[in-house]
């Protein structure tokens, strides 16, 4: 008999409440933050001229010498004769507004920077609280204010670019439209050591207009970079590496750009442009351009990763290629909606960090994380292994003309996330997703999968997805036109059945077999002491390798 409406949303709420708890404990929080107004910034163009302050080491002269020759060399040789500082952060102290900071080759550990507590005694009073349900037992959560990070810069950051002054306006006034620039010809040449000493290796706070460009990043506690409340930024050409959860995130931003960019590592995310700038499908406002993400728990992910387009890139090898979701509490700008994934290579997303090997590493044996090797994977955030996209809780996103193969889960995966799963009422109505619905139905609806190339490589050779197409069967207006497999092969998919575009208008229930094994796995969580694989969900478990 099938389940009413009603009663099978009470079922959800119930069972996916129950679960926050443990699924919302190991979220990091941060201060309550808000968008900027769009209108007043751009994505930053690459400055070759202007006011510049050069850094250098002791030994940039040796590495220039050894590292480049020609034209490259006498440039950096001719820069090396302006240096005037040794570590980042005191040229960004040092800088105006527009300024370019040029890093001559070498390792910067920033040690004046690390020398600084956290937490700071000086800054003692500027915490913010407030509610956030489902958050950990209490509810509240407790962190460093925007007026924290501006007083105390280096607590928890070992370069910080806060751009808003004493005003705390949220906009920007001071350190605007800095550009930090590694000089050499390869990004490796600049290496940002942050030996798991800060929260952040970069923070980019208010700081509008802030370009970062040819360096690598390495070894954050949380973040390699960040960027937070800014209009106008721009990451091109970096490597960010063994970060312990994200390697490049931005933050309730706008007017950005990642570009060329490599990501490796990341206990959680290469790639994260969260809580992404509200357009509603009329733009958008943060593009991802040709990035190499892999060996991540997850390759690309973004709750309420709203209004981006990712194209070009690749995502591989990691646990999920890309995830966007509408699921933890705090995330201005939810439900998720109005992302495009075009062109892109998502394959072979079958890397397994949740292990029982990789577990009792991690955290049954209660190492401390300044004692595991930075170089070892741990997961902070649940993923299906095995899974090129996933669309948790997403509405009105476009998945167009990307090659999507070797994923031994599913090549695209879509589910349901109420809304009371994230701490809001179940009870009011929602426009996000469209007309006005309940809000525990306001996702996942409206989401089109257009002429994918699913299970082929890029020479032709056949490489199956488990399935390539995996629903929960809940939702409305969602659609498949156009997805073609190789020749003498069909595109496969859970349902058998899939709606063909523009899909129907009429709202359907989740599939009540689906929604029992997705609230199983919601309860997964890395801070357990005796972690397990909830009983009831397979994600965890490397899937067989499609034949």
């Amino acid at each position: 008999m099938k389940t009413p409406t009603r009663l099978l949303t009470v079922l959800a709420a119930l069972t996916l409440v129950s679960a926050i708890g443990a699924g919302s404990a190991y979220g990091h929080a941060e201060r309550l933050s808000y968008y900027p107004n769009h209108k007043l910034g751009s994505v930053p163009k690459y400055k070759r001229s202007g006011p510049s302050l050069v850094v250098c080491k002791s030994d940039s002269r040796a590495r220039i010498r050894k590292q480049l020759s020609g034209r490259a060399e006498r440039r950096n040789l001719a820069l090396l004769k302006r240096c005037d500082y040794r570590d980042i952060q005191a040229a960004v102290n040092a800088a105006e507004n527009g300024t370019r900071i040029l890093v001559l080759p070498g390792v910067y550990r920033e040690e004046p920077s690390r020398r600084v507590a956290e937490p700071a005694e000086a800054c003692s009073g500027d915490y913010q609280e407030y509610d956030a349900p489902g958050y950990q037992d209490s509810g509240k959560v407790r962190v460093p204010s925007f007026e924290y990070q501006r007083k105390c810069p280096n607590a928890q950051n070992l370069i910080a670019i806060i751009g808003d002054g004493p005003d705390a306006d949220r906009r920007c006034d001071q350190k605007c439209n800095i550009q930090i620039e590694g000089t050499g010809t390869k990004p490796g040449q600049v290496l940002i050591d942050g030996s798991r000493q800060k929260l952040n290796v970069i923070r980019a706070d208010r700081a509008d207009g802030i370009h970062l460009r040819n360096f690598t990043v390495q070894f954050s506690d949380f973040n390699n970079i960040y960027v937070l409340e800014t209009n106008g930024f721009r990451m091109e050409n970096i490597v960010s590496r063994w970060s312990r959860e994200y390697g490049f995130l931005s933050f309730t931003s706008d007017n950005g750009l990642y570009r060329k960019l490599t990501a490796y590592g990341s206990g959680d995310s290469g790639i994260y442009p969260g809580s992404g700038p509200e357009g509603h499908c009329k733009r958008y406002g943060i593009e991802v351009d040709r990035v190499n993400s892999y060996g991540n728990t997850i390759g690309w992910s973004g709750t309420a990763g709203n209004g981006i387009y990712t194209h070009d890139s690749k995502f591989h090898g990691n646990a999920a290629g890309i995830t966007t979701d509408s699921f933890a509490a705090g995330h201005p700008g939810m439900p998720q909606d109005c992302s495009k994934w075009e062109r892109n290579e998502i394959y072979s997303n079958n890397m397994n960090p949740f292990s029982e090997e990789r577990d009792q590493y991690c955290f049954v044996k209660n190492r401390p994380i300044a004692e595991r090797d930075p170089k070892v994977v741990c997961p902070a955030f649940n993923a299906p292994v095995g899974t090129g996209l996933l669309i948790a809780g997403g509405n009105r996103n476009i998945i167009r003309n990307n090659r999507i193969w070797n994923n031994w889960r599913a090549g695209v995966m879509q589910f349901w996330v109420p809304s009371s799963f994230r701490g809001t009422d179940p009870t009011g109505q929602s426009q996000n997703s469209g007309p006005a619905y309940d809000a525990q139905t306001d996702t996942s609806n409206g989401n089109r999968m257009l002429a994918n190339v699913m299970g082929l490589t890029p020479r032709g050779k056949r490489a199956p997805n488990g399935v390539d197409f995996w629903w929960d069967e809940e939702g409305h207006e969602n659609c498949w036109t156009r997805n073609r497999a190789g020749a003498g092969n069909a595109i496969t998919s859970d349902p058998t059945t899939l709606p063909g575009c523009p899909g129907s208008s009429v709202h359907q229930e989740i599939n009540p077999a689906k929604l029992a094994a997705l609230a199983a796995c919601a309860t997964w969580d890395p801070q357990d002491d005796v972690l397990q694989d909830p009983p009831g969900c397979d994600w965890f478990t490397t899937p067989r390798k499609p034949r």
